[in-house]
């Protein structure tokens, strides 16, 4: 299949999604939410240090853009002060979780729960204010190059200086507003 022409991208772009008519917008921000429920996405925690101390939520936004060079990105919402927080850090670690760690992208889920404690796996490291999850799946961290509003959300383009292989194991994946861990099919 060859590359879209620039003037059909553009009335693509401009004819995709009909503008909603009046009261619509509820409606049409209902189903698009219901949709993405039928869609599993893997779980990640997204964390900065900041002058008030480390700050993280869980996302299941994160999806890698490039290997060479690695780029990595991730949506949050606009009204989160979490995620205010994460994209004026002048570094983001991003965190992908197993199965066995539903627990804690639980806790970074929630408000006011417990977060960045040793019981959770979390170690201080000299020289950073922010804490390492010493048992994630993968580590990358980097800092944030592009960030654009999208709607009610913000998009962020992560260039990942640092990438830590931890300990593989089933995935967290997350679906229909609950965890899981996904098994293997027989083909």
């Amino acid at each position: 299949m060859g590359a879209i022409p620039d003037d059909e991208r553009t009335a693509m772009s401009q004819t995709a999604v009909p503008p909603p008519e009046d009261g619509a917008d509820a409606d049409v921000a209902a189903l698009f939410k219901e949709g993405f429920r039928h869609h599993a996405a893997g779980v990640a925690l997204v964390c900065a240090a900041t002058p008030d101390g480390p700050v993280g939520a869980t996302l299941s936004s994160v999806a890698s853009v490039s290997a060479a060079p690695p780029l990595l990105s991730f949506s949050m919402a606009r009204t989160s002060a979490t995620g205010a927080a994460v994209l004026a850090a002048d570094a983001v670690t991003v965190y992908l979780l197993r199965a066995d760690q539903a627990a804690l992208a639980h806790s970074f889920a929630v408000r006011g729960a417990d977060r960045f404690s040793a019981e959770q796996g979390w170690r201080h490291r000299e020289g950073s204010d922010l804490p390492v999850l010493t048992d994630a799946a993968a580590r990358f961290t980097g800092r944030l190059s592009v960030v654009v509003p999208a709607g009610a959300s913000w998009l962020a383009l992560m260039e990942v200086d640092e990438i830590e292989l931890g300990t593989g194991g089933a995935p967290l994946v997350h679906h229909d507003r609950a965890y899981w861990a996904p098994g293997p099919l027989d083909a």
